[in-house]
């Protein structure tokens, strides 16, 4: 937490504390008001490093953290002397205790001609402080996240793969920017399904496409593979079900909105006491809270869609909750009571056009 308090410190300016403030969510299941978030199944969202659509360039990035001091350019193929990396100032405050060590291993592996890029990367492979991303400060990519991305466990190896594929950039001031990438959040998948991009697929291009009939699998099969992920409880249809507007205000999705002050979850859950009174639609209620909330689709080929492009797409529509309603309706997705929705007759299949 040291490291990140740093970084933070570096990007506002000011001291920050390395506490991580943030807390579980608390939620109760909507037919049970003693139950709790586990007995649901549900889990919060991890953050992974996905693209950027479209990319922001280095110059919007800078001016979305305020990083324009003169020394925040690219480093890429330039060379530093044993002299000028030195006395860099920036050193101490990546390498800490062991800032002797790094001035004497880098000019002695790569001699009087330092390239400045690669340097900067074996320094954060040993040293890592995270990209600037195009989140906000305090949204912190960790080295679990590149080596995820990258498909290594050498941190130093990720840095590596992202810097030669152009999604990283080493800067003069020791930053790492990162403007075509966003650490955004998915939801857990099983261990058999890859559920997020990897280096090797950022630049594939994905689409939902219909099942053939004889490949579509049934409810029971699909309910099946969502335990790994997701528990027991709460992997049930909510078709034909009607919650009170206090289950529904149990409901994970609206306790954590309340709790963290999210206005456009806490007002379609207001429309929906407003539309429904007493009596909502437990489906319906999912698939428009859904439409706000980032949505956790698994589709009958045992994948996890968390692109909403494809979504959007596949339904021809602009808005989310709209392409949620249209494949409700048109009897292609099945909302679960924990908030998981399924598409048994739709896989995501690779876009070879």
């Amino acid at each position: 937490m040291k490291k990140v308090a740093r970084r933070r410190q570096r990007l506002t300016g000011r001291p920050t504390s390395g506490k991580d403030s943030r807390s579980g969510l608390q939620g109760h299941r909507p037919s049970a008001p003693e139950a709790t978030v586990l007995d649901l199944g549900w889990q919060p969202p991890v953050l992974r490093l996905v693209p950027l659509v479209p990319a922001a360039t280095l110059e919007q990035l800078a001016l979305r953290h305020g990083l324009t001091g003169e020394d925040h350019v690219s480093v890429n193929g330039q060379w530093w002397t044993p002299e000028q990396f030195l006395a860099l100032k920036w050193i101490p405050e990546l390498c800490e205790d062991e800032v002797d060590r790094v001035r004497e291993e880098i000019p002695a592996r790569y001699g009087g001609k330092i390239p400045a890029d690669l340097a900067l990367l074996d320094i954060s492979g040993a040293h890592f402080l995270g990209f600037t991303t195009w989140n906000e400060v305090g949204i912190e990519c960790r080295a679990e996240h590149v080596t995820a991305l990258a498909q290594t466990s050498d941190l130093r190896e990720a840095l590596g793969v992202l810097h030669r594929d152009g999604w990283i950039t080493p800067m003069a001031d020791g930053f790492l920017d990162a403007p075509g990438l966003v650490l955004r959040p998915v939801p857990p998948a099983p261990p058999h399904v890859r559920r997020w991009p990897t280096a090797s697929h950022l630049h594939t291009r994905f689409r939902l496409a219909p099942l053939p009939a004889d490949e579509i699998p049934d409810l029971a099969a699909l309910l099946d593979a969502c335990r790994f992920p997701w528990t027991a409880q709460g992997l049930y249809p909510v078709t034909g079900e009607t919650w009170t507007p206090e289950q529904l205000g149990r409901h994970p999705w609206v306790q954590a909105a309340a709790h963290g002050r999210d206005l456009p979850t806490m007002r379609a859950y207001e429309q929906l006491v407003a539309r429904h009174g007493d009596e909502i639609p437990a489906d319906q209620a999912i698939v428009e809270l859904s439409g706000v909330v980032s949505p956790h689709i698994v589709t009958g080929n045992f994948d996890v869609v968390d692109d909403e492009q494809l979504i959007l797409s596949f339904a021809q529509a602009d808005d989310l909750c709209q392409a949620l309603t249209t494949l409700h309706r048109d009897g292609l997705l099945i909302p679960l009571a924990n908030g998981l929705l399924l598409v048994p007759a739709l896989a995501k299949t690779i876009d070879a056009t």
